[in-house]
């Protein structure tokens, strides 16, 4: 039996998100939901004091702060001393990164330099949300936590780069995660999953990769996670991840099957041969998750277990928000 902890001001950045805002509600909570697959307990994070920031999605209760701001970052910290940060600011649209990478290191590398050494500054304990893409997918037996990094595209050195400032803080947890889905982000463009089912319940095909294998894993999963390891005051790295590896193809039947909808409209798609331009996507960047497991923790559920879970949480948070679906993605 753990002992009972002091509750703790926590701040989670990138808030408006779907995975921060998630955490947000759950490290505050005395029941953290469905996480029974996970061995979480009801009172790790009960009585904390959680805060928010989220600067393109402002909310009731959520500081409109710029993560790339280090003026910003200094006087919330200076003023607030938060005890715990889990920084989820970032910009995951690999694409978009490669588009624009000046974007993609303000984002993801900058904002983590000025959290980071605010964090070192004020004794604040940093958790710092990292993903697979910091490898090149060429191992065939997935990746450990002491593996080597050598990412393919703009996105994962970006990433790379946040997790060395993330390193330089004393007591620091980096926590790389694969693909997520989750509820919907009011304002933001939906994702493919959202788009998949509206065309389906329309009546219309849809095309869907059927060659880059992910292990998606639904955010509610990694928020439980996070929360059980943020009271643990777990430091180094660690990888959280279903272990049910799919396409985006068989991601998406397993979904259109749960909710009910035509499958067979679904039709697999492939890279076209010599195909050239955009990011590079690694081949297979599983992550292992010997770690997680030796701290007694189950991985996540893979899709085919979490797919009814996240219909029902779609649908109540879309009939709650009354807004337009969004980014299934940590978000800034």
């Amino acid at each position: 039996m753990r002992e009972n902890r002091m509750s703790r001001h926590i701040l989670v950045t990138g808030a408006g998100g779907m995975l921060g805002s998630r955490l947000l509600a759950m490290l505050g909570t005395v029941n953290p939901g469905n996480t029974e697959d996970l061995e979480v307990t009801d009172n790790d994070n009960a009585g904390n004091l959680v805060t928010g920031w989220s600067y393109r999605r402002p909310l009731p209760g959520l500081q409109r702060i710029e993560a790339t701001s280090r003026a910003q970052v200094d006087r919330y910290f200076a003023e607030h001393l938060p005890q715990v940060c889990v920084h989820c600011v970032a910009a995951p649209d690999v694409q978009a990164c490669e588009r624009d990478p000046r974007m993609a290191h303000l984002l993801n590398a900058a904002s983590t330099e000025n959290v980071a050494q605010a964090c070192a500054r004020h004794g604040t304990k940093l958790v710092y949300l990292s993903t697979e893409y910091v490898f090149d997918g060429s191992s065939r037996d997935g990746y450990r936590e002491d593996d080597a990094p050598n990412p393919l595209q703009t996105y994962g050195e970006t990433k790379l780069l946040g997790e060395r400032y993330a390193a330089q803080v004393p007591g620091a947890l980096t926590v790389r995660l694969p693909v997520l889905y989750g509820d919907p982000v009011p304002g933001r463009t939906p994702t493919w999953l959202e788009a998949m089912l509206e065309a389906l319940e329309q009546g219309r095909p849809v095309d869907l990769d059927d060659h880059y294998e992910r292990r998606p894993t639904w955010s509610h999963d990694v928020a439980a996670v996070l929360a059980r390891v943020i009271a643990d005051d777990l430091t180094g790295v660690l990888h959280v991840a279903a272990q049910e590896g799919v396409t985006k193809y068989v991601w998406g039947r397993a979904v259109a099957e749960a909710a009910g909808l035509p499958s067979a409209l679904l039709r697999p798609s492939r890279p076209s041969p010599g195909a050239t331009g955009g990011a590079r996507r690694p081949e297979r960047p599983w992550l292992r998750t010997d770690r997680l497991e030796s701290l007694g923790l189950r991985p996540p559920a893979g899709i085919h277990r979490r797919a009814a879970d996240y219909l029902r949480s779609t649908s109540t948070s879309t009939s709650t928000s009354g807004s337009t679906p969004g980014q299934a993605s940590v978000g800034r």
